[in-house]
């Protein structure tokens, strides 16, 4: 019996030391490193005896593996395809920076030909003539043309066989073009011509900034700084008139933002679209109306709802642009903001910022060939997902309490907004559920029934969620499943809504006059 306990007991040793050969004995190590082909140190002195067709294949396949994509037009290897998206962003970073890029045009139709050159120094004066005549940017457009992309009006089969030059219909749509190819950029090519990642971001601020100069240029509307991002602007002048014992340093100084350490800090500046002034005359043929616009929250800046549309649908539809054009048609002065300026973290700040520098405080002539809204005349407010929040939550300040009568009209799009949040202010809470307010909703295919028959602006039901957050507010339907397209859809019963008040409201001052001139001929009697 010792004997067999003994020699159980060796065979146990064994076993046991046997396990731990594999993993730490050097002695097995070349053998479990062959099998699992795993190198245990790597060398970076050590010779590669890879070829150069196989370094190029592998590099094909880590970047194939990058982009995920096919490849760019024009290109025929990963090492073209990323020397161009290396290229366009290269480009729109110069954009970004400030530099304009005409040269990058001109190159191509020069060719080397110094003719041209001497062509373009000597018509300085004419070319200064026409940047005078010239009142709106076209930057972002020439260096969008620059890199292959420019923005074409696509006519309907009407327009086309009646040969209009200058005219078009409301089924005539402003396209993004692929001008090499002459191609109309689709949710079907969109990746043949714009890569995924970096280049569609670079791409897509470029395009909403080139589609914001056609609509100052179509609508006559002009730049105004709220804040500069260092203490400059329509809000630090509010600031200023406020303390105006202060010297004019100590003023421009204190308003910078600081940080917890007191250092300055220079933040992005917050700007609108405004009505620009006609010369000699400050309203020209418009009236005190104003007709404001505010988008929602995300990566889109003012008077642009959504990038995707902007690059593959059309400008109108992903855009301000019909509704900018229905309200200068009535002469309305337009503003637009940008709640998304310094990110949609701190869309409510710059909301504020915006509503409060334009509309409550006077007009001076920082801002002499803009027309602010200041404190005359009513607003038409069209607020879009997001944007209908913050205009509700801006409202509930009591110190925002004058804007409110000057608000005729209001048209909520796809709002984020809730009556939950007035159940302390009655009077806020019946306005937003009169008349005077219009919510209009994208239909949800998984969750809503009948949208597929009804019309845009046609009434929809209201189940007991939807009057518990939105109350008894008028709600209709915008014609469409997709929420960046819910303006676009819905834009003629949005201005049959604005046009309803107006009358209404003509009606009503007309017969507040005829009972006063009646109480007076009492009296004088």
């Amino acid at each position: 019996k010792q004997q067999t306990k003994q020699q159980t007991k060796q065979q146990t040793k064994q076993q046991k030391s046997r396990r731990h050969l594999s993993i730490f004995n050097s002695s097995h190590r070349p053998s479990w490193k062959k099998k699992f082909h795993i190198p245990l140190f790597h060398s970076s002195t050590a010779p590669q005896n890879l070829s150069e067709s196989q370094t190029k294949e592998q590099k094909e396949k880590s970047l194939r593996h990058q982009y995920r994509g096919i490849l760019l037009s024009g290109t025929t290897t990963w090492d073209q395809h990323e020397a161009k998206v290396n290229s366009i962003l290269h480009i729109c970073e110069l954009y970004q920076l400030g530099h304009d890029l005409k040269e990058y045009s001109q190159k191509e139709h020069d060719d080397g030909d110094t003719s041209d050159d001497d062509s373009l120094h000597n018509d300085t004066p004419n070319n200064t003539t026409e940047a005078a005549n010239t009142l709106f940017e076209t930057r972002a457009r020439r260096t969008l043309s620059s890199i292959g992309f420019e923005f074409q009006l696509d006519k309907c089969s009407t327009c086309t066989e009646s040969n209009t030059v200058d005219e078009c219909c409301e089924r005539c749509t402003t396209r993004l073009y692929h001008t090499p190819s002459n191609t109309a950029i689709t949710n079907e090519n969109r990746r043949k011509f714009i890569a995924d990642g970096k280049m569609y971001d670079a791409l897509a601020d470029l395009c909403q900034s080139a589609a914001q100069e056609i609509m100052a240029e179509a609508c006559d509307l002009v730049w105004v700084t709220v804040c500069d991002g260092k203490g400059g602007g329509l809000s630090a002048r509010r600031l200023d008139e406020q303390s105006s014992n202060l010297s004019s340093d100590s003023k421009s100084v204190r308003d910078w933002p600081r940080d917890d350490e007191g250092n300055i800090i220079v933040r992005e500046p917050i700007r609108a679209l405004v009505g620009r002034c006609k010369s000699g005359n400050v309203n020209g043929n418009q009236t005190n109306d104003s007709f404001l616009v505010s988008t929602g929250k995300g990566k889109v800046s003012a008077g642009i709802f959504s990038r995707q549309h902007l690059l593959t649908t059309g400008l109108e539809p992903s855009t301000a642009l019909p509704l900018l054009r229905e309200a200068r048609s009535r002469g309305m002065n337009c503003v637009v903001i940008d709640p998304n300026a310094r990110g949609d973290c701190v869309g409510m700040e710059t909301f504020q910022e915006s509503v409060r520098s334009l509309f409550q405080q006077e007009c001076s002539a920082e801002v002499e060939d803009a027309i602010i809204p200041a404190n005359d005349g009513h607003i038409y407010v069209l607020a879009h997902s997001a944007a209908g929040g913050q205009l509700v939550r801006y409202l509930l300040d009591k110190n925002q309490s004058a804007l409110l009568p000057r608000i005729r009209s209001i048209t909520f799009t796809d709002s984020t907004h809730s009556v939950q949040w007035l159940k302390k202010h009655p009077h806020l809470a019946s306005f937003i559920q009169s008349s005077k307010a219009l919510y209009v909703r994208s239909a949800n295919p998984m969750r809503d029934d009948g949208w597929e028959t009804a019309a845009p602006g046609d009434e929809c039901d209201k189940d007991h969620f939807w009057s518990h957050r939105f109350g008894q507010i008028k709600t209709v339907w915008a014609g469409t499943t997709d929420h960046s397209l819910t303006n676009w859809a819905a834009r003629a019963p949005i201005w049959e809504h604005f046009d309803k008040s107006a009358t209404d409201e003509i009606a009503e001052n007309s017969g507040n006059e005829a009972e006063n001139e009646s109480d007076t001929d009492k009296g004088q009697k």
